[in-house]
């Protein structure tokens, strides 16, 4: 299946294609890692945004271009991605972060491993000169804030329909530049779990923070989810939507949302898969409606 919007396409699992859009998630986060983690001070959130875009508009009619587990985590939720799918999109990020950090490490000056927070691309809440910093909660405020912002706009440009096409990876990347400028000097303005757990595991640095960037951004995948469910709907593979529009049973449902393989007696033909099914609905739903006005009209 290849859906229309950017980031909820996806191949069957067992294709090649499938491997594909895993390598390109990997390959993608690799680079957005390693570029995000070479630039600091007033540039950072510039060079940080513009990597973001260039990479989603490479790899969106790939992989839908992610790049970013809090994405697909929140795609997952949403009903707009396979739970196997995005677990399998999560591995490669989280791995993509940890190459990226490794190739700083071999490619940076007076980098070595487990350098700790000084190490490139660790996220750690700031101190100013007069030692003021952001409490844990601030922190996870920040983040979670910040995260959601950028999920919503995935959502907004990238999802729903109609979006805003070829524009959809400017205007993601430009607002991690504006979250980057304002957030930035406080958390560093990570909004990216593989962007924090790369560096982890590579440099040793937010030895104790590490856990509560990620929990900030995974809660922001759901919120972002729960408002753009409550706008729009939820998504195709949704359990919820699933049962109440498609008629199916809660085990189909489930199995549906798993694999985002449809139920075989759903199917008309060989190679039929949700999308095709969705269009069928849709189709028989609007030409029951109408017969509906003709005979309203006719009595």
């Amino acid at each position: 299946m290849a859906n229309e919007t950017t980031f909820t396409v996806y191949q069957s699992i067992r294709s090649h294609q499938f491997l594909v859009s895993l390598l390109v998630e990997f390959l993608g986060v690799t680079l957005f890692a390693f570029l995000g983690s070479t630039v600091t001070g007033a540039n950072a959130p510039f060079v940080n945004g513009l990597a973001l875009a260039v990479l989603i508009y490479t790899a969106a009619n790939i992989s839908g271009g992610h790049l970013n587990p809090a994405v697909t985590v929140s795609t997952l939720l949403c009903g707009f991605y396979p739970v196997l799918h995005a677990v399998l999109y999560i591995i490669l990020q989280i791995l993509g972060g940890i190459c990226g950090s490794l190739l700083a490490a071999g490619l940076l000056p007076k980098t070595k491993l487990g350098m700790g927070p000084k190490g490139p691309g660790c996220f750690e809440p700031t101190i100013d000169e007069s030692g003021a910093g952001l409490t844990s909660g601030q922190l996870f405020g920040w983040e979670c804030v910040m995260t959601f912002t950028l999920i919503s706009v995935v959502y907004a440009c990238g999802v729903a329909k109609p979006g805003h096409g070829s524009f959809t990876p400017l205007v993601v990347g430009l607002t991690l530049t504006a979250c980057a400028g304002t957030g930035g000097k406080w958390t560093g303005a990570a909004l990216n779990p593989a962007r924090v757990v790369g560096p982890a595991v590579v440099f040793n640095c937010s030895g104790s923070y590490w856990w509560l960037y990620v929990l900030a951004e995974m809660l922001a995948a759901l919120l972002a989810c729960c408002v753009f469910a409550f706008v729009s709907g939820w998504g195709p593979l949704s359990p919820v939507k699933s049962r109440a529009e498609y008629g199916l049973t809660t085990v189909e449902a489930l199995t549906l949302w798993l694999t985002g393989s449809p139920p075989r007696r759903m199917l008309d033909q060989r190679g039929d898969n949700m999308e095709d099914v969705v269009s069928r609905l849709e189709k028989e739903n609007r030409a029951a409606k109408a017969a509906k006005t003709v005979d309203d009209h006719a009595a």
